[in-house]
Formats: structure tokens, sequence, C-alpha cells
């Protein structure tokens, strides 16, 4: 037996023998998360408002919406501006702004629902503020109108997080911001981490069609970059 075909025959072996004892700490960790979660109206109304649309279909393009599945536990809580305003300026939290006709936030939604309750996340603040957003558009002459006004919470918001949102799509003006959906804001002591809206190499993947799910890789690749700042926000005790 040569050196080559040994060593691989001793990695197989402590795969063999180590493999169940892996598996049995993952899913007891996890078993162990779950325990702390219980199911509250909040988390059944977000469990019933994004999987009433599985098998439904989208009037606007007729395309069927991706199905979302989601435990009856997962650390939601329906929040406000008032409340999502003190988190940003002095505390600490994870902030989910979406709303589940979204096909974008479909796609999100359970990643960010499964490694939440799988790190022990304490909660997912959320906000469906779709109908808040202004409107604007460019006119024959190349000017920006205002076809509808925010709310003043809306632009209240759009302040706070100014230098972290992108500018409004097609208007030709970097100053003018607008909060896009999904995104995820993350919040630690008054300062903002980061906010993710959508993993770019699966945007890439999908051209631009968030009706094609995520692939195995992508979600995993998404989940591991949201527990990296579950860690900052919420670090666990050593």
């Amino acid at each position: 037996m040569d050196k080559k075909t040994k060593i691989l025959i001793e990695v197989l072996i402590i795969l063999v023998l180590c493999g169940p004892i892996v598996y049995n700490f993952i899913k007891n960790q996890t078993k162990e998360n779950e325990k702390k979660y219980v199911i509250t109206n909040d988390s059944l109304n977000f469990e019933q408002e994004y999987e009433k649309l599985n098998k439904t279909v989208n009037s606007n393009n007729d395309k069927e919406y991706l199905t979302v599945e989601l435990s009856s536990y997962v650390p939601v809580k329906y929040s406000s501006y008032e409340e999502i305003f003190e988190i940003i300026e002095k505390g600490s939290g994870v902030i989910y702004f979406g709303f589940p006709e979204c096909p974008w936030c479909r796609n999100l939604v359970p990643v960010l629902a499964k490694s939440a309750t799988d790190y022990g996340l304490d909660i997912i603040y959320y906000l469906n503020n779709r109908e808040d957003r202004d409107t604007k558009s460019l006119n024959k002459k190349g000017k920006v109108v205002t076809d509808k006004k925010g709310t003043e919470n809306y632009n209240k918001l759009l302040e706070m997080l100014d230098d972290y949102l992108p500018e409004y799509k097609g208007l030709n003006n970097s100053k003018i911001k607008r909060l896009y959906f999904p995104t995820v804001l993350f919040v630690k002591d008054g300062k903002i981490l980061g906010l993710e809206q959508s993993l770019s190499t699966y945007s890439e993947r999908v051209d631009g069609d968030p009706y094609i799910p995520m692939n195995s890789e992508e979600k995993t690749e998404l989940a591991n970059i949201f527990t990296e700042y579950y860690k900052q926000v919420q670090p666990k005790e050593k």
C-alpha cells in the first residue's frame, strides 16, 4: 500500500468515526437554540403573512411566488418607526425592512430566519413600510419630479440612513436615496455596522430575476454574512 492510499484510508476512517459526533453536536446545538424561542402572535403572523402566498401567482407579471417555509417561532417583532429610530440613535438590533409580495424578500427571509435561530438571536425587528415611500421620476426635461410624497417618518429614516442607502435608480442624482426591499440593517450601540439587501453573486447568476430561487451555496454564503453581523450586534457569552 503506497503512502497516499494509506493517508486517504486514514482520512476516511476519521470521517466515518467523527461524522456522527459532529452531526449530533450541530443537531443538539440547534435544539438548544430552539429551546429559547416561544411562539408569539408576531411569529405566527409573520409565518402566515409570507406562507399564504405560496403556490399563488403575482397578478402583475403572472409569475408564481417563491415558496417560503418558516418556523412558527422565528424571533420577529412587528416594529414601529419610533422603536427603529431609537435603535438607530442609541440602541442595538437587527432590523428587517420588507414585505411578503417582494420576490427578493421571499428569497432572503428564510435565510434570515434560520440563521437567526441557529445563532440564537433574540429579536428581528420587522417593518413593512412599502406604502410610506416616495415615488420620483424624470420629466421630459430631465428634471426630477415627485409623483408621490413619502411620509414624514419615511423621510426621517432616509435622513438617518443617508450614508448607507443606495441612490434612487433612474434619477441620475446620487444625492437622492431610496430604501429598497429587502434591507436588513445591523446596529450596535447606535452605530450602524452595515446593511444587506441581496447577495450580489445571486443577483448576477439570475440576471436580476428574483423568481429564481437561491441555491444552497448562495444561502450558506448569505447566512454566513448575517451570522458575522449577529456576532457584533449580540455577542455570545463566553
